[in-house]
């Protein structure tokens, strides 16, 4: 890369790091946290549902069942672009931080990078998904995730490629369960008075700790789709808890998980107030 080139991309960092720190900036991602507490919040009420013998009404227990609720209730779609916008900025903000965060080229601030990198595409996949139920073009993530095994699975080396991708899903729910376990989300957060800590430690714990469950439970899935080279069972958080309601004690773990989640919405809204950003 010549000098001028160097310094051109230097320049342009410096710049989307400006826009990214703004005031107004910061309050639009955090906004994004507040989007997604209400996500989990509704993934949460729905998977209870389930578990206790309510049933879903035909409703997926996963992201896409969560926006579609917020899409019926009056004034949902406005809360869709509220959610949508403010994941949005979320994920460029986290997008600058992968890419030009971190001032010592170590292992850990590459980590760091890989981190933000990985959440930004959590909270992208949040926004893309609240826009499209905004403008009336939702779909089922259940069907999408079975859209996309089936196409792995019809690429050479298809099998080992959606075997790789459930892999990677249970890793990061293990990650989710040792972030929680640990209580290394703290790392992200300002710390508050004491009452508020303990409130928003019980919310992190719970919430990380069984959020990942959940993931394992997807990687699971992903893993056994390759192996037996049927798409039908990578379906996501969604087909992941139809697996558990079937199984013996599903019922208790499934009002578990959706506690975990409801809590994990609750101390979303706490991050909003307290994030490192």
């Amino acid at each position: 890369m010549s000098g001028t080139a160097e310094q051109t991309v230097k320049d342009a960092g410096r710049q989307a790091r400006r826009v990214a720190d703004s005031r107004w900036f910061e309050l639009l991602a955090r906004g994004g946290f507040v989007g997604s507490g209400v996500v989990h919040l509704l993934i949460g009420y729905l998977v209870v549902l389930l578990g206790i013998g309510s049933g879903s009404g035909g409703r997926e227990t996963d992201q896409s069942g969560a926006l579609q609720q917020i899409d019926r209730v009056p004034g949902g779609v406005f809360l869709l672009w509220v959610i949508a916008v403010g994941t949005a900025a979320l994920t460029l903000r986290l997008v600058v931080e992968a890419i030009v965060g971190g001032r010592v080229d170590s292992a850990r601030a590459w980590g760091a990078r890989v981190k933000n990198a990985g959440k930004a595409v959590v909270y992208g996949a949040i926004s893309y998904s609240s826009l499209t139920f905004a403008i009336g073009a939702g779909r089922s993530s259940s069907g999408s995730s079975r859209s996309a095994a089936a196409g792995a699975l019809a690429t050479p080396g298809g099998v080992v490629l959606l075997v790789l991708v459930g892999v990677v899903a249970a890793a990061i729910g293990v990650a989710l369960v040792v972030e929680g376990v640990r209580r290394s989300f703290w790392k992200q957060l300002v710390r508050p008075r004491r009452p508020i800590e303990r409130t928003v430690t019980v919310l992190g714990v719970v919430g990380y700790v069984l959020k990942g469950v959940a993931v394992v439970a997807v990687g699971v899935l992903i893993v056994v789709a390759g192996f037996r080279s049927d798409p039908g069972q990578a379906t996501g958080l969604d087909g992941a808890f139809d697996a558990l309601h079937g199984m013996p004690g599903g019922a208790v773990v499934l009002v578990a998980i959706g506690i975990g989640f409801v809590a994990f919405g609750v101390y979303s809204f706490f991050r909003a107030r307290y994030a490192r950003l």
